[in-house]
Parts: C-alpha cells; sequence; structure tokens
C-alpha cells in the first residue's frame, strides 16, 4: 500500500516539474518573440523615419497657377513607390508597414511646418489613417479614443471635427479634454462656442484644461465667455465667470451686473459680484452698494468683499452698519472695505475703535494696522 502512494507521489512530482518546464520554456520562446517583433518593428520605423524624411523633404518643382489639385497630384506621386511596395505584401505585413508609417507621420506633425506640414497632412489623409483615426474614437478603450482625438488635432485633420465635436460628451475626462484642444487646434476660438455649448458638469481637471485653452485667446475669447453666461450648465457660467474675471476685459462689467442682479440662482449670483470686485469698475458701484442690504449672507458676504477691492465713498454708511452686524468674516471685509473707501472711510473706521463692543473695536484696530502697516514709513 505504500509503495503504490509513494508512487503517486513520485508521479506528482514528476507532473509538476514537467509543468513547470513546459510553461519555464513557453515564456521564454515568447519573450523571444516578443524581443524579435520589438527589434523588427524598431527596424522598420528607423526605415520609414529616413524614407518618410526624404519626402516630406524634398524639393518640388514650382507649379504655375495655385490649383491645390495639381499640388496633391504631385504629393501622390511621391507616395507611389511606397504604395506599390506595400500592395504586394501579405496583410499582417502590410498591417506592420502601415503602423510604423503611420507612427513615424505622427512624430514628424510635432516638428513640421509650413508646406512640409501641408505634405504631411495629405501624405496622412492619403494612406486613409485620418479615416482610421475617426474610426477609433469609438473604440470602446478610452485611452485608444484619447490618442485617436489627439491625432486628429496634431495632424489637423480637419474632417474629424465632427467626431471631435461628438467627443466633448465622451464618459471619460482624458478624452473631452483632447477633443476640446483639437477643435481648437482645427477651428481656432470659435471653437469655444460648440464646446461651451456641449460640455457639461465640467470637473475640475478639464477646468484647468479649457482654462489653459482660453488663456491663450486672451481678449478673443471675451464674446464667447460673455454668450456663455446665457447657457443652461452651471459649471460652464461658473467658468466663464472666473475666466471674465481672470482676462478682466470691461466688456464683461454689464452682463455681470446683469447676473448678479437678479440671477435665479444665488451661488452664480455670489459668484459675479466677486468677479465684479475683481473687475475694480466703478460701473458696478450702485449694485454693490445695493447688495449690502440684501437678505442672502451669501450676497452680502460677496458684496463687502468685492467693495473691499473696489473702494467705495458712497457705500460708507451701509458698511458701518456692516461692521455692526453679520459673522465675523462679513464684520472684517466691512472694515476693509471701509479703509479702502478713502480718507472719510479711514477716518469712520478709527472712530470705531472707541466702539462698546469689543469685537467691532477688535476688527477695527486689526484693519487699521493692516493698512497703516502697509503705508510707507516717513
Amino acid at each position: 500500500m505504500l509503495s503504490i502512494e509513494f508512487l503517486i507521489v513520485i508521479a506528482l512530482a514528476v507532473g509538476a516539474t514537467f509543468f513547470v518546464i513546459v510553461v519555464s520554456v513557453g515564456l521564454i520562446i515568447n519573450k523571444w518573440i516578443e524581443l524579435r517583433q520589438s527589434r523588427s518593428t524598431e527596424r522598420l520605423y528607423r526605415y520609414y523615419s529616413g524614407l518618410l524624411a526624404d519626402l516630406l523633404l524634398q524639393p518640388l518643382p514650382e507649379l504655375s497657377g495655385s490649383r491645390k489639385s495639381a499640388v496633391f497630384d504631385q504629393y501622390e506621386s511621391l507616395l507611389a513607390p511606397v504604395k506599390s511596395g506595400l500592395s504586394w505584401s501579405s496583410r499582417a505585413r502590410k498591417g506592420l508597414h502601415r503602423t510604423a508609417i503611420r507612427n513615424v507621420l505622427i512624430d514628424f506633425a510635432r516638428d513640421l511646418s509650413g508646406e512640409s506640414l501641408d505634405r504631411l497632412q495629405y501624405f496622412f489623409y492619403s494612406f486613409g489613417f485620418v479615416d482610421e483615426e475617426i474610426a477609433l474614437l469609438g473604440s470602446r478603450h478610452w485611452w485608444v479614443r484619447a490618442h485617436a482625438a489627439r491625432n486628429l488635432g496634431l495632424l489637423r485633420a480637419r474632417r474629424g471635427t465632427p467626431a471631435l465635436t461628438a467627443a466633448l460628451t465622451d464618459d471619460h475626462d482624458d478624452v473631452r479634454n483632447q477633443a476640446m484642444q483639437s477643435l481648437v487646434a482645427l477651428v481656432g476660438v470659435e471653437a469655444l462656442r460648440t464646446i461651451f455649448q456641449m460640455v457639461k458638469g465640467l470637473s475640475r481637471w478639464t477646468t484647468l484644461e479649457l482654462s489653459i485653452i482660453v488663456r491663450q485667446f486672451e481678449e478673443k475669447s471675451i464674446p464667447y465667455l460673455i454668450e456663455a453666461l446665457q447657457y443652461k450648465d452651471q459649471s460652464v457660467i461658473l467658468f466663464s465667470i472666473e475666466m471674465l474675471a481672470e482676462i478682466g476685459f470691461v466688456s464683461a462689467v454689464e452682463p455681470l451686473v446683469a447676473m448678479a442682479q437678479d440671477y435665479p440662482n444665488v451661488i452664480v449670483r455670489s459668484k459675479a459680484i466677486e468677479a465684479l470686485g475683481r473687475l475694480s469698475d466703478e460701473r458696478s458701484e450702485p449694485l454693490l452698494r445695493d447688495l449690502l442690504s440684501n437678505p442672502y449672507p451669501l450676497i452680502r458676504s460677496s458684496a463687502v468683499k468685492a467693495l473691499e477691492r473696489v473702494g467705495s465713498p458712497g457705500s460708507i454708511p451701509r458698511l458701518k452698519e456692516r461692521i455692526t452686524s453679520g459673522d465675523i468674516q462679513e464684520r472684517i471685509s466691512a472694515a476693509r472695505a471701509l479703509a479702502k473707501s478713502g480718507n472719510a472711510g479711514l477716518e469712520e473706521l478709527r472712530l470705531f475703535t472707541d466702539h462698546s463692543e469689543s469685537l467691532v473695536k477688535a476688527i477695527a484696530l486689526h484693519v487699521l494696522e493692516e493698512v497703516e502697516g502697509l503705508q510707507p514709513q516717513s
């Protein structure tokens, strides 16, 4: 009985050893195949890098007139030998070569400009890569969609504009962000209108990416930011308010005043009020003064903070009221706004240092120390 059990154990051990050997050999073979494919891919990439560099940079005969079709005929003649060689290849071999050509063209696109870039863009269209990239925007893998969106912008493939517009509603942030950047590369500042209309629920990451795009255009983006104030998505509205305040263009004052006055959402109103303070335009002063008596604490607080920046001698009576009521942050802001309201405001603030309420007195002394500490010593 023991001898049978012993034989079974030996058989199991031999089987396990054989299995380990087979798996190890399989891994080694697989590694060897991957290494061989990698080396083959590198060789193809180097080969097409040299070949396509010559095709992209070699001088072409000058053409009389400016017919685009004649230029494209020249470009197509350059590609004829390459396409002829691929036509005789097997399907698998053709796939490897097309992948190498595609990667080389995408990498070259970052460094070329002028006629060479125009030629490269034609090559990308001629090989059918643009249509393939558009198709990849429908992939179930988000990283594939993101790369496709990036490539369409990098190659200035205007045919991809509708597909990129649709990608603005993609489920993944990275895909949406790449689509935004590519649309701007293809269309320019006018792409902002489409972006603001299509995107919903801007995330922090998307907001950051979009703010970088808007800063590229500065004042050219103002009409589209003002237009976006009328859209329904609150995240887009808040983003537009923030960028209008950051860019600081005076044409934004009137629409922001309108929003601060009667927009139905208190959060949006408060952000518009704060933006008016950052713009520091005297046209907003009467509204900010009136808002100091608003029943909503958030609105009052935003108006007081805005007056900290604007400075409003006409608001002194109401600022004095705010120093003696409300939460401590609102009182401090009111004291700072009072100090910003010229000599009359500073004099009123000094009177508060003898106030009967200890908190009011402490706030007045604190703000006066801030203000007088910043003044140059005589």
